[in-house]
């Protein structure tokens, strides 16, 4: 019948589970600097209260806003777009300028990076997959 799979969806839209990006930022003392530190933006959480949950439900921005970033990470995976760039990166310093993300003493410009995380059997890998420009801390962002 044609009216069975309204009732009953298939879920088996997904192929296959593919790799999961992972945002990361360091702070730079100069331009050329190595980063010492990698931080993940927006570490999820261990665990979530069953309030918390609730209340994500209906009220979640910081979520909903990783959500796109990750959008704009996976199209990094495909290949370099200088419009995906730009949006993680205004993100992260509209972050870093409302003081969510701690800046190091000293330090000038920020740098970020996408890994793609991969689950085979019980093994998590990572791996880097970009890595953006230098954006100095002090720029206006949008």
């Amino acid at each position: 019948m044609i009216i069975l799979p309204i009732f009953f969806p298939s879920w088996r839209f997904f192929s296959s589970i593919g790799a999961s990006p992972r945002i990361q930022f360091a702070f730079l003392k100069s331009e050329t600097a190595e980063p010492r530190a990698w931080q993940e933006f927006r570490p999820r959480p261990a665990r979530v209260s069953f309030t918390e949950g609730l209340r994500r439900l209906l009220w979640n921005p910081q979520w909903n806003e990783l959500l796109y970033m990750n959008t704009c990470a996976e199209h990094l995976f495909e290949g370099y777009s200088l419009r995906y760039e730009q949006e993680i990166m205004c993100r992260i310093l509209s972050a870093a300028h409302a003081g969510e993300v701690a800046s190091e003493p000293n330090t000038h410009f920020l740098l970020f990076r996408v890994c793609a995380v991969i689950r085979e059997n019980k093994v998590v890998t990572q791996s880097v997959v970009f890595v953006s420009q230098p954006a100095a801390l002090g720029c206006a962002t949008t």
